[in-house]
């Protein structure tokens, strides 16, 4: 099916749309392919690929909106009549559908679906090896993880003629052990994605190998206040998912987010920005599933609140007249657009993280953590168990914490940051951030 074709479809859905009394309408089609390579306990687990198409639909009719989805291509008559319908129970039209013009398809790494191929037997051999690597730590060692190649396309048009065209490939390897000894349980993970190829399962390896390395002895910690080294995936699970949170446009809107009257005022670390950038990371995009453009945002500026972040409907009742920031996103076909980030920066410090570890006299190096989603997030604190922790003494990693909690908050502990590293890491393909050396945070020991 052409692109021309897919545009066609979206034109009879705002036809079909206005015939139906419909006062303006959006449309938006999203397609993806997976073609995984995937491991599982050691055993080549699976090679389908699969893929899904779906249109949803968006309108405003008296002044009302109206949605409705489907993965069904032909069922235009039937995804518009049920948007007309519940527009008469829906939520007030608060805004207007983007009227301002996109450059049409996005620059972002554009794949085609139809001719790029996985080298199944390389990959295939590739994971072989990276379970074989591993398990020379232990006999028992479970090894599960793989290959990925994801491609995506997002087709958006709507009755002002504002139309938009994404197509995305992302890459992504991962893998994670198991090793279950009596009560013990130790399981580390390591995986990236990118736009232009699959990161390097042997460097993936190694920091596994690594960490099951420094985990052959358990150590348990006493109750005090320890100099803790976060890891940027540390970094990532507590203070990217606080502040996504308390920054976000709806959370703002509904005024309860700590930060809504704190615009302009000074409440970290000089050296602290927080920065979204659309135009990096897997998460890179041109404009958002509302058809707005998407811009570059020093959500947090040397220390100061500078900019939240909207989707339409956040936006108009926030802040109606900066409207949206192009931060309207999808969780999924079925869902509402609502204020979600592309990908985060956090700017590197000036100290390399090996010297980081090496000037600890006492401390904690944290790396993954167990119920960061649990957490007080409004209030900005945290209350989390540390999976993966290594006690360091005399600048050298003795061995892994087990059974800790670890507990703060971030607007106090992101005053008072000793040190960031100068190294920033690519989370998830989505976060490039540093590692964070706290000092005097208390631990829980057990």
């Amino acid at each position: 099916m052409t692109a021309n074709i897919r545009t066609s479809k979206l034109e009879q859905i705002l036809d079909l749309a206005k015939k139906n009394g419909a006062d303006s309408t959006e449309v938006i089609q999203k397609s993806w392919a997976e073609n995984p390579v995937s491991f599982e306990n050691n055993k080549l687990k699976t090679l389908e690929s699969n893929q899904s198409t779906g249109i949803s639909i968006r309108l405003i009719k008296n002044n009302r909106i109206g949605s409705s989805s489907s993965t069904d291509p032909d069922a235009l008559e039937s995804l518009v009549i049920s948007a007309i319908e519940s527009s008469e129970f829906g939520p007030e039209a608060t805004f207007e559908f983007a009227k301002e013009a996109l450059n049409g398809r996005d620059a972002v790494n554009r794949v085609s679906t139809e001719t790029t191929s996985l080298p199944l037997e390389n990959l295939v051999e590739k994971g072989t090896n990276v379970i074989e690597s591993l398990k020379t730590f232990h006999k028992d060692l479970l090894v599960s993880g793989g290959f990925d190649l994801g491609f995506g396309e997002t087709i958006y048009l709507n009755s002002n003629s504002v139309y938009g065209k994404k197509v995305k490939s992302i890459y992504s390897t991962s893998f994670s052990t198991l090793l279950v000894k009596d009560e013990d349980f130790l399981g580390i993970y390591e995986g990236n994605s990118n736009l232009e190829n699959f990161p390097d399962e042997k460097e993936i390896s190694n920091k596994i190998l690594e960490k099951l390395n420094y985990s052959k002895e358990n150590l348990i910690l006493e109750t005090k206040k320890y100099n803790i080294i976060f890891t940027p995936r540390a970094v990532a699970s507590i203070f990217g998912e606080i502040l996504a949170v308390v920054l976000n446009g709806k959370v703002i809107q509904q005024k309860i987010s700590p930060l809504a009257d704190k615009l302009g005022k000074e409440l970290f670390d000089k050296r602290f920005s927080f920065i979204e950038d659309p135009g990096i990371g897997i998460k890179a995009a041109s404009f958002d599933d509302e058809g707005i453009k998407t811009t570059k945002k020093i959500l947090v500026d040397k220390g100061i609140i500078n900019s939240f972040y909207f989707d339409l409907s956040s936006a108009s009742k926030a802040m109606p007249r900066h409207g949206s920031t192009g931060n309207g996103f999808k969780g999924s076909l079925s869902q509402p657009p609502s204020p979600n980030l592309t990908s985060l920066v956090i700017e590197g410090g000036k100290i390399k993280y090996n010297d980081m570890i090496n000037n600890t006299k006492e401390g904690i190096l944290v790396d993954q953590l167990l119920g960061a989603g649990q957490s007080n997030t409004l209030a900005g604190e945290f209350n989390v168990g540390i999976d993966i922790g290594f006690k360091i003494k005399d600048g050298r990693i003795q061995g892994r914490v087990k059974n800790c909690m670890i507990a703060g908050n971030i607007f106090q502990v992101l005053k008072n940051i000793s040190e960031i590293s100068k190294e920033q890491e690519w989370i998830y393909g989505s976060m490039l951030f540093p590692a964070f050396l706290i000092e005097n945070l208390m631990v829980a020991g057990k």
